[in-house]
């Protein structure tokens, strides 16, 4: 797609004109999107009563020690948690759709999927709704987790400097995750809010023992070295981290 964006340049008439036309919608389409992304923040922030106590405890009993959280490149707008095995442990899947899917790929290429906003349900095993996520588009990363019922809960955001990135997820007043690491290699050791490790994760790191399974897939690897009782708060802080992947 790359060579034909280069080459759609030195292209006269009509094909020109074809080219330039689906280039010129993608990214329509991708403006309008944001547009309408930053309205609706206009209107949450005038009606806003700040962020809800999230009560949502419930935790997942056990993991394995090695999983992989990521999207099949074709599908930008889903996600799952992975064991070695292929199992399924969590989803998401967007909610919202203000785009048409033909012209995604373009979207993905030029823009990583970043500036296009996104919404998500996050399920669960058993297909239950966990949280509602929403990815805010523009050239700032930056995404919101939401009771099923409405009210948001924490945000998340992303710092950088002298190579380090850091995201935190944020609920009322304390950082409860936070994923530090290097920026250009993409290995991030992710803590609680005692700074007490619970996993590192290595974007696009191929596990030796799962390789034909997601040689292919944007995503991290997932090292845990908290097993037993893991939030869902921190998987929903592990999806939106994955929505960052391709950037």
């Amino acid at each position: 797609m790359k060579t034909l964006f280069l080459v759609s340049f030195f292209i006269l008439g009509f094909e020109s004109i074809l080219l330039n036309s689906i280039y010129i919608i993608a990214f329509g389409l991708a403006g309008i999107a944001v547009f309408r992304s930053g309205w609706q923040d206009v209107i949450q922030a005038d009606n806003s009563v700040g962020f809800h106590q999230d009560l949502h405890h419930v935790s997942y009993d056990q993991f394995p020690e090695r999983m992989y959280i990521g999207h099949q490149p074709s599908s930008i707008f889903h996600a799952y948690l992975y064991d070695m095995d292929g199992r399924e442990y969590s989803e998401i899947s967007q909610s919202t759709h203000f785009d048409i899917k033909f012209f995604r790929p373009f979207i993905y290429f030029f823009s990583g999927g970043n500036i296009f906003p996104a919404a998500y349900d996050m399920t669960d095993e058993e297909g239950l709704l966990s949280y509602r996520l929403i990815k805010k588009g523009g050239f700032t990363w930056r995404g919101y987790v939401q009771h099923p019922d409405g009210p948001y809960l924490a945000y998340t955001i992303q710092t950088k400097q002298s190579g380090r990135s850091k995201f935190r997820y944020i609920e009322g007043d304390q950082c409860r995750w936070e994923a530090e690491g290097d920026a250009f290699i993409g290995h991030f050791t992710v803590t609680d809010e005692k700074g007490h490790i619970w996993a590192v994760i290595k974007r696009d790191a191929i596990p030796a023992e799962a390789a034909d399974r997601f040689d292919r897939m944007p995503g991290y690897l997932i090292e845990w070295k908290e097993r037993r009782d893991i939030p869902q708060s921190l998987i929903a802080f592990l999806f939106l981290i994955q929505t960052h992947t391709s950037i």
